[in-house]
């Protein structure tokens, strides 16, 4: 009996159910319809006074974001003009949410930006043949590669780039700004509004966008006994290849050793850490200071190809990021004195996390800090040698920096360890006393 009972009162209970969703989807149906006919008879101006939450439900979304669904739906209603896509204006959000951070570091990259960054990592990318730093809200070129686009299109070290491809420069962040130069196919032109110096008016530069395969370490001798090494960029084979020509120039006959980190804009933390454990035998390279006030700390490896040798390292303004923290380890260790000018102070981490759509955000997560806990974000590192070369100097091309690194290592070699350092900068060309 009671069963039966159970049975009747589950049977009715499932019937008022049914009858609820079935009534349910037909208020539903009708009321989109009446919507529909509304469109359709009276237009979209129609619709005005439909409440959001059902044109737009959200309701899974916090009350934070109220405001934010405000603006979006005034915005996607009202605007007069061609709405952007949706994907878009989801971009454009991400972006305005991330500079609100207030970090230069910190910022959103679109899907093939992201592969184009990769390939920068790994030695190759589509480009021009340039290298840039950012200075003032521009792109100021540092570097220009031999037989590149850049330099068939008579681009400069110097340069300062102000547009590209008519967009304007200020206001991106240096990846953002970089990519747009890498951002087109190969085959297509880069057109580059550029200030030159002399130059009363922008000039209009155009190269043509080509896959470049960059070595990131080069040497050679600049004189008996001293070898040559620049590394432009801490990339995937930077280790391997700095390795190499360390090896290679020893072999060679090289007794003293100038590394050249000038306008280096860094790169991965992984290579610099390696970098310098080719020169460091021991000890702290950096440490990690995370949010929380930890701090993470980074060690050489030993093995290294030129712990011994006499070393000068060249450093200046657009020496950043991974190239400071192998220049603070050299230095705080005393392994060999910075030459040249005052850092970029570029000393933070970013996290790169790769979105779903395999775009990706680029979030600061902690600061760097050299061997004797210097902190390098803003101050950047102090040189110890100063060397400012005078206007007449850069237009000469004479190396001012690089003559007093070989002018100490000179005086190491005929006075042992013991070597005076300048500590005043010299802004009329000449070179330091030592």
């Amino acid at each position: 009996m009671d069963q039966t009972k159970t049975r009747a009162g589950l049977e009715t209970a499932l019937r008022a159910l049914v009858l609820s969703y079935v009534l349910l989807t037909v208020c539903v149906v009708a009321y989109t319809g009446g919507l529909a006919a509304r469109w359709l008879s009276h237009g979209p101006e129609s619709l005005r006074d439909v409440p959001d939450l059902i044109l737009h439900p959200r309701a899974e979304q916090p009350d934070e974001f109220d405001v934010f669904w405000e603006a979006w739906d005034h915005a996607e209603r009202d605007f007069y003009g061609n709405l952007p896509t949706d994907r878009e204006m989801e971009y454009g959000a991400i972006r305005g949410m991330l500079r609100a951070l207030d970090d230069p570091f910190t910022y959103f990259i679109e899907p093939s930006d992201h592969e184009m960054e990769q390939a920068q990592l790994e030695g190759r990318h589509g480009g021009i043949g340039a290298e840039y730093v950012m200075a003032d809200g521009y792109l100021v070129v540092v570097a220009v590669l031999p037989d590149s686009p850049a330099e068939r299109a008579d681009l400069r070290m110097g340069d300062v780039i102000v547009a590209v491809d008519g967009t304007d420069v200020m206001g991106l962040s240096q990846n953002e700004a970089i990519l747009l130069i890498r951002g087109g196919n190969v085959g297509t032109e880069a057109v580059l509004t550029v200030m030159r110096a002399g130059e009363p008016d922008p000039i209009s530069i155009t190269a043509v966008r080509e896959e470049v395969d960059v070595p990131t370490v080069v040497w050679e001798f600049k004189e008996t006994g001293v070898g040559y090494v620049r590394v432009s960029f801490f990339g995937v084979r930077t280790s391997g290849e700095l390795e190499n020509a360390l090896r290679e120039v020893q072999a060679q006959g090289a007794t003293t050793l100038i590394l050249d980190l000038r306008d280096n804009p860094g790169g991965m933390v992984s290579a610099a850490v390696e970098v310098a454990g080719q020169f460091i035998d021991t000890g702290v390279v950096f440490y990690e200071r995370d949010k929380d006030g930890n701090d993470k700390v980074f060690n050489a490896r030993r093995g290294g190809a030129a712990v011994n040798i006499p070393l000068a390292v060249l450093v200046n303004g657009g020496t950043a990021s991974a190239a400071e923290i192998v220049s603070g380890a050299i230095q705080d260790h005393e392994r060999g004195p910075l030459i040249g000018e005052p850092t970029f102070g570029k000393g933070s981490l970013q996290s790169i996390r790769e979105l779903s759509d395999k775009s990706s955000v680029h979030v600061t997560i902690a600061h760097w800090l050299t061997p004797d806990r210097h902190e390098i974000q803003g101050a950047g590192l102090t040189p110890d040698m100063t060397i400012t070369p005078s206007a007449e100097a850069l237009d000469s091309g004479e190396d001012l920096q690089l003559e007093a690194a070989l002018h100490y290592l000179a005086a190491r070699t005929v006075q042992g360890s013991a070597v005076p350092l300048c500590k005043v900068s010299v802004m009329d060309g000449s070179t330091c006393e030592l």
